[in-house]
């Protein structure tokens, strides 16, 4: 009963009034914390920049039921979550069947040797020599996992090889990760499920969760306030100047050191409640932010350079809500 009442967080040491920024960043620090390599719950693939769970977990199910908690207390929340899931995950929390392809979004580059395998005209016995087994790490040590019975001793042939790859995806996505998932699973749908929850599309319950990751700066521009400035200030006009000049990974950093999340909410940046505030006149202040209320404050700075200066050595150097 109390995971339904809204959540209010205060981090020692740090005043800070909680209009939702506080919360964003709480929630952002238990999943860096949650995510972490040395806890071994989710195996992180670079080229795909995602997690999956863990083959080789030895945490209990507890734990992944308090990650899928945490995550479902955010949306009751309404915070907007910096997760590297896979749109896997958000297919199997709607129960949709997993297929072959879905490898891909977890590990690419296992995905182009299977359909390899798949694909070859040739002897597949003698070229792949391949049997019924996986080999996985689990932490520093080769584990093998057999697929079918003495999967050890049953080539993989032209006739068995796609069930062969059936099973195969089946022990990464499903089978082999079915005590971590279903506890994680419990976790989310106890605050989320519901009868709206079945009128969701996977994809919708990713944004949901994480927001868009299509950043649109000019819905932004248009949707922002301001206060002590207008949109004609040379200021602000010097400020979208930047803004629209900067890198995506820029671009995602200011909008993370301004309101907590560096994606936008459901609908666009357009929705945001975004508001720059008059800092006072021309000096070497940094900009800061509030991230509480969205609010970024800006000194009237001199030159496009200077606030450039400025404004890039702030977003690249913050984390905390004292509230300045």
């Amino acid at each position: 009963g109390n995971l339904l009442k809204p959540l209010r967080v205060v981090f020692e040491g740090e005043p800070a009034i909680d209009e939702g920024g506080v919360r964003k960043e709480f929630f952002q620090l238990l999943c860096e914390a949650l995510f972490d390599a040395n806890f071994g719950m989710f195996a992180w693939n670079a080229e795909a920049r995602t997690f999956w769970f863990s083959t080789a977990s030895y945490e209990a199910e507890a734990e992944f039921f308090l990650v899928g908690l945490v995550i479902g207390l955010a949306i009751h929340n309404g915070v907007i979550l910096d997760l590297h899931f896979p749109p896997l995950l958000y297919r199997r929390l709607m129960n949709e069947p997993v297929v072959f392809d879905d490898l891909r979004e977890v590990q690419p580059d296992l995905h182009r040797g299977l359909c390899a395998l798949r694909q070859f005209e040739g002897d597949v016995e003698s070229t792949f020599m391949a049997d019924h087994t996986i080999v996985t790490n689990s932490f520093g040590h080769s584990v093998v996992h057999e697929l079918v019975p003495d999967g050890a001793n049953v080539p993989v042939t032209n006739e068995n090889r796609e069930e062969y790859l059936r099973l195969y995806v089946d022990y990464l996505l499903v089978s082999g990760v079915r005590v971590q998932f279903d506890a994680f699973q419990r976790g989310f749908l106890k605050l989320c499920d519901g009868p709206a929850f079945s009128f969701l599309t996977a994809l919708e319950l990713e944004e949901l969760t994480c927001g868009t990751p299509v950043l649109d700066f000019k819905a932004l521009q248009s949707a922002t306030k301001y206060d002590g400035y207008t949109p004609e200030s040379q200021v602000v006009q010097w400020f979208w100047e930047v803004v629209f000049a900067f890198e995506l990974e820029e671009k995602k950093a200011l909008l993370f050191f301004a309101t907590g999340c560096d994606r936008a909410p459901v609908g666009g940046l357009g929705k945001l409640k975004f508001v720059i505030q008059r800092a006072g006149d021309d000096s070497m202040n940094l900009p800061h932010a509030h991230t509480c209320f969205n609010l970024l404050s800006i000194p009237e700075y001199g030159s496009r350079g200077k606030l450039r200066d400025r404004l890039t050595i702030a977003i690249h150097n913050s984390q905390g809500f004292g509230l300045q």
